[in-house]
């Protein structure tokens, strides 16, 4: 036999091994990463001689902090500031109250008379500040009325100022009264009706020139009126003027229209077009009653002795306003013993009046100064042969003393006749609504006094 293989002379159990050896030697060169060469890539070549446009780089979000770290500068704040003024306040003091250098007062103030309101500042409003963190007036705010506010705001080193007025709705309201036992005075019925202050004297006001209203009421009088109440947001802030009133006194009906004619000047009339402004006011003074009637045989209370009582003595409270009863000239404003301080004051070739018994004159108040009617001209007192406060009036014609009371008084001009039709198209309404109130009104008194039989 021939000679056998080499690799049957092994034994089997050293084939196998090598054969595991060989297997693992293999996987381990097969796991290393190879060194191949890099391909080239293939990049166009612009030939252009144009720059390449680039695309722009968008940064990231900037966050901003609202919180101040101790590296971050501090942020620009104000401060608003709330000042009531009070009474014997100025306006230096309430600047320096609000943190505020008196420079800044000054560049306000320099703006003259548009900000003229703030040198008459009212106790019980308010001014509004804003200010820089240091302390620089950015802009204040003072309210002259509900409807109306100044407004003063910073311009580099100087200010501006404007008006801001406020956005009103305007109602149209009505209002009764009666007088009454338990209400004999116009006063007091108005109250009774809910009726304010303010409304009340602007409805004396209306009338004054036919109706004395501390004399001439009498029980079962009435009153009916129709007038603005003004809102701002909803909110009632002042009454307005009264549009249209009716007056029942003695029996005998007044009424007032209000209407303001083509040149802008509002004034009251009969629904006929007459003026109910006269030339002289029938009371020239605000009083409780009269101390003394117009009377030719008086007894004089100091000289105990019958003497002429000229004139009417209107008891008032001392510093009670005197009002000049019509347009005029001041003939004298001086003093004797008998009639203590006194004014005369000639109204025309016609008519004078005469004032007693005065506190003192209204300033500016002298012989040659011209008065309106209206006007204060003077303040009750007790001076000269008086007994108490009051005022001593005298009214003459063509220099003959009459019963200021009963005289009859010449009226304003009427609605002019070219006029006429337009002051009947803007009262119309007004006067059927007033008459609507008065006949409700008349109704409701009937049926109360049904009621009371």
């Amino acid at each position: 036999a021939g000679r056998p293989l080499i690799m049957d002379a092994y034994p089997k159990t050293h084939l196998k091994i090598a054969l595991a050896l060989a297997c693992s030697l293999l996987v381990v060169i097969t796991a290393l990463p190879a060194r191949e060469k890099p391909e080239m890539a293939s990049i166009p070549v612009s030939l252009s001689i144009q720059p390449e446009e680039r695309q722009p780089v968008v940064a990231p979000p900037l966050v901003m902090h609202t919180s101040i770290g101790e590296d971050e500068p501090a942020q620009h704040t104000t401060r608003h500031s709330s000042v009531v003024i009070k009474h014997g306040d100025s306006l230096s003091a309430i600047f320096n109250r609000a943190g505020l250098a008196a420079s800044e007062l000054q560049r306000v103030m320099v703006l003259g008379k548009p900000v003229a309101v703030l040198k008459k500042i009212i106790p019980g409003k308010t001014l509004l500040f804003e200010i820089d963190q240091d302390d620089q007036l950015l802009s204040l705010s003072y309210e002259e009325n509900p409807l109306k506010h100044l407004v003063v705001t910073r311009a580099g080193d100087s200010f501006k100022a404007y008006w801001q007025e406020a956005a009103a709705e305007t109602i149209v309201s009505f209002g009764t009264a009666a007088i009454t036992q338990a209400h004999p005075s116009l006063y007091q019925a108005g109250k009774a009706a809910g009726l304010s202050d303010a409304l009340i004297m602007k409805l004396s006001y209306v009338f004054q020139w036919d109706i004395s209203f501390a004399l001439d009421l009498r029980q079962g009088d009435t009153f009916n009126l129709l007038f603005e109440d003004i809102y701002v947001d909803g909110e009632k802030v002042k009454e307005g003027e009264i549009l249209a009133a009716q007056v029942v006194n003695m029996g005998k009906t007044y009424t007032a229209l209000r209407y303001v004619d083509e040149s802008g000047q509002g004034n009251y009339f009969t629904p006929e077009g007459s003026s109910l402004r006269k030339a002289f006011l029938r009371d020239p003074v605000h009083f409780s009653h009269v101390s003394s009637s117009f009377n030719m045989k008086r007894l004089h209370p100091i000289h105990n002795r019958v003497m002429p009582h000229r004139g009417i003595d209107y008891a008032a409270n001392r510093g009670t306003p005197v009002l000049a009863a019509g347009d005029g000239k001041v003939t004298n404003a001086r003093q004797n013993n008998a009639s203590g301080r006194y004014i005369v004051i000639q109204h025309g070739q016609q008519y004078t009046t005469k004032y007693l018994h005065l506190n003192g004159f209204a300033k500016g108040i002298r012989a040659g100064s011209s008065v309106k009617q209206g006007q204060v001209i003077g303040y009750v007192g007790d001076t000269g042969w008086a007994t108490a406060p009051h005022l001593h009036y005298e009214f003459l014609v063509n220099d003959v003393h009459r019963n200021p009371q009963t005289v009859a008084l010449p009226h304003a001009q009427p609605i002019k006749k070219q006029e006429l039709a337009r002051f009947q198209m803007a009262t119309q309404t007004m006067l059927a609504r007033l008459n609507s109130v008065a006949g409700t009104t008349s109704y409701a008194l009937a049926d109360q006094a049904d009621r009371a039989e």
